[in-house]
């Protein structure tokens, strides 16, 4: 009977611990919610979208959280970076207007200002945490506008904590994104429009930015770490933008490479190629190369989660610096002094040519690179619009136009002074253009349309 008490009473103990720690968290998730939700900002920014071959404007939803007593928000640069108009709605279902302040669409960041001048009550403003204090298992809570559900929490854990993703991956806007971090990976629910919103850990603190939502897994969701978040925002806010070094090397994991190249583990970069006319070519680096030391110090990538720190330790370099890489080539050791370059903007202005039915953009180092052009003069056509003058002449996306009647355009600012000059002709246009290597004219009739409709 002794023996069947103690169990009971054993039984008993625990279930009250149990309920305990239960309650614990509960408070904890609680207390959590309540310090960053008053920093929850609803965004509705009206998005540009050029692809179409005309401009068009659309309303899209978003997250984001306030993070300086100023009414500076931090969200995601696809949720504002394209933004004409965005819309705020604040904890107290405010609605304020905002303003763009810049964004970096490599690491999917940008920061916008709530204009609070006819605000009637005060903000409250969310604290960073560290990312680097992040544990795989870490209770977290992921808060936004899932489907234009405002103000939503949902509960997870950190299912990793250094998720890499292939730079090759682009974002809703366009740009290439991730050559630059690591991801939070978390099962707590992320849906679209939780895109820019907080994710936060039970002391209260954001950990990260939230980013992508996977269409095609449950509880898959992904944050940008808060410290390369602080990185982000203290740039664009200290000097409008994050400026980055570039050399023109890509690289991919050694792994079980080590023992081909001869580095020994956990030793050497391994280039994987180069971008032509770029100050490693032009310093006679070679795909197959082993980058052993940038200045003296000893860099690695035997993982691809490694990747992103060696691409950093470039781009943190000021434009114009000269950097000594110690290379092994064929089992010898040399070492290339390469000049950095600025990386500058992935993707180039927009324009609409309204009159001729198309939309362009200038061309910038990194299209150049992606579209494989032979050099980064004339403007790319990002769009053509059904049924007008550039769709019936045979200009397609993609295309290049260097010459407008002949006359060569170097950029996106000569293309514009040039078609400001006709836009007011009825005769016919002749578009020079580049198609995978190929030259093509093109003839626009301006009359097209009006007939096209006429007829109709």
């Amino acid at each position: 009977m002794k023996r069947i008490l103690l169990v009971i009473l054993a039984l008993a103990t625990f279930g009250a611990v149990g309920r305990a720690h239960s309650q614990t968290t509960q408070e904890l998730i609680y207390r959590a919610r309540d310090k960053v939700y008053p920093a929850l900002v609803h965004i509705q920014p009206v998005v540009k979208d050029y692809n179409t071959g005309e401009l068009k404007k659309q309303a899209v939803v978003g997250s984001g959280v306030i993070f300086h007593p100023d009414g500076y928000v931090v969200t995601n640069y696809h949720v504002a970076g394209k933004a004409a108009r965005i819309i705020c709605t604040l904890w107290d279902k405010e609605q304020v207007q905002a303003e763009y302040i810049g964004g970096d669409p490599p690491t999917d960041i940008a920061v916008i200002k709530l204009d609070l001048s006819n605000h009637p009550g005060e903000i409250a403003v969310a604290e960073f945490g560290n990312s680097a204090a992040v544990q795989t298992g870490e209770q977290v809570l992921a808060m936004g506008s899932p489907l234009s559900l405002s103000r939503s929490v949902s509960a997870g854990v950190v299912s990793t904590k250094d998720r890499y993703f292939s730079s090759d991956v682009r974002l809703p806007t366009g740009e290439r994104t991730g050559r630059y971090n690591l991801w939070i990976q978390t099962d707590a629910a992320i849906n679209p429009g939780n895109s820019g919103g907080p994710l936060v850990d039970l002391q209260g603190n954001v950990i990260g930015i939230n980013s992508r939502a996977t269409l095609f897994a449950n509880n898959i969701g992904f944050a940008i770490p808060i410290n390369i978040v602080k990185q982000v925002t203290d740039a664009i806010l200290t000097d409008g933008e994050v400026q980055r070094s570039w050399i023109g090397v890509h690289c991919q994991a050694l792994q079980e490479l080590e023992d081909f190249f001869g580095t020994g583990r956990n030793r050497g970069v391994l280039v994987s190629s180069i971008d032509p006319n770029s100050p490693a070519e032009e310093s006679f680096m070679k795909a197959g190369d082993i980058i052993l030391a940038i200045d003296d110090e000893p860099v690695s990538a035997r993982f691809l989660e490694e990747l992103p720190a060696f691409y950093n330790r470039i781009a943190s370099q000021p434009p114009g610096s000269d950097i000594r890489l110690t290379v092994l080539r064929d089992e010898e050791e040399y070492s290339f002094t390469v000049t950095t370059r600025e990386l500058g903007d992935l993707q180039g202005e927009d324009f609409e040519v309204t009159g001729w039915g198309f939309t362009v953009k200038g061309i910038t180092r990194q299209m150049q690179i992606d579209n494989q052009l032979r050099d980064s003069s004339g403007v790319f056509v990002t769009g053509v619009k059904r049924v007008g003058p550039a769709d019936v002449g045979g200009l397609r996306s993609g295309d290049v136009i260097s010459q407008v009647n002949k006359v060569p355009v170097t950029d996106l600012a000569d293309f514009i002074l040039r078609y400001n000059e006709l836009a007011d002709t009825q005769e016919k246009i002749l578009l020079t253009t580049r198609r995978g290597g190929a030259t093509r004219l093109v003839v626009l009739s301006l009359d097209t349309e009006e007939e096209v409709r006429t007829d109709g």
